[in-house]
């Protein structure tokens, strides 16, 4: 349920859409890292030699605490959590390693098929009911399903989201699946033809996704069952005869058969749902044309230059966490580049470098390379076939999410991180030995725990609730409804700023609350709010560069926020107004954009 159910949560709110799916997460992540802790260390039929001895912490979690420890020195050096992003982040973080904790005890806990098994049939699921969401959406019908798919709305281009609000983030979940499915059938839980069925459902929710991440993972499926193929080569002789069957896909041949249909299902069904598409109306996005197109990264370019110049600018630590959407509306004009704005680098590297600087990054990959030699030395070279092919699939899952990140940044999400970090754990074979805990002080540390994640995830909740009430509220109710009092109160603030009337009287005031706004997302409205305030607070040359980088963003909406700028010029007396910066305001607006 861990795994399955947080990828189906259908609310999606402002301000932030993925709350209810991510904190559906967190509570079952955290429902799993207690019963973890009450697991003992046991030698499984399955377990490989590593597996079994005492538990401990497993070395993997460095790089969850490295990361920690560069956020705690942040707070602890002063530096302003402006966003509130940076509280959030650790938390996260913490969680990530209670995941991977978990992970490696219920390794050497569990039986390492059954859990395996128990991963592969949650991500199968999730793919299978996310896929039948999309159908649901191609139809318009998400109002007749009882509120279990999410609204979609858009009319033309359509990519369907599933309950993920995120095309791309469904694709990835079909891929999980797929491979899911590959894993499912080496160990003859699914015969040919039922695994074929869910393969087509599955697939067919790729293509409604217009995703080109979803046909990178179709790819990468395929080349996971050709190595589980390879795999069972030495195990087909060990295998009792009654463990495979008519329908199975356990033999090699089977499952290269699976590797073929799996990219063969997709070649088929992309033409099939076009045409479909083209024949009733459906609108969708034509994913195949726009992998045949020439420019394929020219927007993640743009975004990538960008967290490259932060990284420049701030080389040792970066620019923290939180402030990458500042940082980007800063150097707009000194790039040059339109862009989307955004509050991450859509590459992980890239990512880690502009906030974190080389210290946070040389520290997560030394630490995460370390975890991967071994893996490889422990799991792949050293191990039985058995272990081998429990590795491939684990490791398949790793690098779908690995290779998502590339593009975007899934792993900033908790329906993703956590699984990637309990996956970590799960494949750790290394571990700090810790000595064994008084039981009476074990119980004492998980209840403490235990009552730690149930104070932050229902104040989380509760202060979600009060600033998801403001957002939709009228203006003039507003300020009669409660404000968050721990978390998201930055959201809070910001949707009043974006509501205030901006007089002269009230631009002192309001001020900071904008610049506060920006650095949670510079949005060309803000943009232009906070260049009218500049101006009222005497600094019109600050108030031109703001609306100057107006030409560097990809929306393009550059006129409608001069003519935002001229209507507050309008507005206010002459004997108040900044006159020249308002004549520049006018002449800029009847010379239209200038040219990108």
């Amino acid at each position: 349920m861990a795994v399955a159910l947080p990828p189906l949560v259908s609310r999606h709110t402002l301000p932030l859409a993925t709350f209810y799916g991510e904190w559906a997460c967190a509570l079952a992540f955290v429902v799993l890292l207690l019963w973890s802790a009450t697991l003992r260390p046991t030698a499984p039929a399955t377990a490989d030699a590593t597996a079994v001895g005492p538990s401990g912490v497993p070395l993997v979690t460095a790089f969850c605490l490295w990361l920690i420890a560069l956020g705690a020195g942040a707070t602890l050096a002063g530096q302003p959590d402006v966003t509130g992003s940076r509280g959030l982040t650790l938390a996260a973080l913490l969680l990530a390693t209670g995941a991977i904790w978990a992970g490696h005890r219920y390794r050497r806990a569990l039986d390492a098929d059954a859990v395996l098994t128990a991963f592969a049939t949650a991500w199968l699921a999730a793919g299978l009911f996310g896929t039948l969401a999309q159908w649901v959406q191609l139809f318009r019908l998400e109002g007749d399903s009882f509120g279990l798919v999410s609204d979609y709305f858009y009319d033309t281009n359509r990519r369907l989201w599933g309950n993920l609000n995120q095309p791309n983030h469904q694709a990835t979940v079909h891929g999980l699946a797929l491979a899911a499915s590959v894993w499912l059938a080496s160990r003859g839980k699914l015969r040919a033809l039922p695994w074929l069925v869910a393969v087509a459902l599955i697939e067919s929710g790729v293509v409604l996704s217009g995703s080109r991440t979803g046909v990178l993972h179709v790819g990468l499926a395929a080349c996971y069952a050709l190595v589980a193929a390879w795999l069972a080569r030495s195990a087909q002789d060990q295998r009792p005869a009654s463990t495979s069957g008519r329908g199975s896909l356990r033999a090699p041949a089977g499952l290269v058969c699976a590797a073929a249909a799996l990219v063969a299902m997709l070649m088929l069904l992309q033409p099939s749902i076009k045409a479909a598409g083209q024949a009733f109306g459906w609108s969708l996005f034509d994913t195949m044309a726009q992998l045949q197109a020439g420019d394929q990264i020219s927007a993640r370019g743009a975004l990538w230059s960008h967290a490259w110049a932060m990284f420049v600018a701030h080389p040792w630590f970066g620019v923290g966490w939180g402030e990458f959407g500042w940082a980007q509306f800063e150097q707009l004009a000194r790039l040059g580049i339109v862009v989307e704005m955004s509050l991450h680098a859509h590459n992980a590297v890239l990512d880690l470098l502009a906030k974190t600087g080389i210290v946070g990054t040389a520290g997560v990959a030394l630490f995460l390379a370390a975890w991967l030699w071994r893996v490889v030395r422990a799991r792949l070279w050293r191990a039985d076939t058995a272990e081998r092919a429990r590795t491939a699939a684990a490791l398949t899952w790793l690098a779908m999410l690995c290779a998502h990140s590339m593009l975007e940044y899934p792993l900033h999400y908790l329906y993703f991180l956590l699984p990637f970090c309990f996956l970590l754990g799960w494949l750790e074979p290394a571990a700090l030995t810790v000595g064994r805990m008084p039981r009476a002080l074990a119980t004492a540390a998980t209840a403490a725990v235990g009552l730690a994640a149930a104070l932050v995830l229902a104040t989380m909740w509760q202060d979600y609730r009060r600033v998801e009430a403001r957002e939709y509220a009228s203006s003039t109710r507003v300020d009669t409804l409660p404000a968050p009092s721990l978390w998201f109160g930055q959201h809070a603030e910001a949707h009043r700023a974006e509501l205030a009337p901006l007089t002269a009287d009230g631009a002192d005031a309001w001020l900071p609350a904008h610049i506060a706004a920006i650095h949670l997302l510079p949005t060309p409205t803000m943009i232009a709010r906070g260049a009218w305030l500049l101006a009222l607070n005497g600094e019109p040359e600050r108030g031109r560069q703001w609306l100057e980088r107006l030409r560097y963003y990809y929306r393009g909406d550059e006129a409608e926020q001069f003519a935002r700028v001229a209507g507050y010029c309008d507005g206010v007396d002459a004997a108040r107004r900044p006159q020249p910066f308002c004549e520049w305001v006018r002449q800029r607006r009847a010379a239209g954009p200038i040219p990108r």
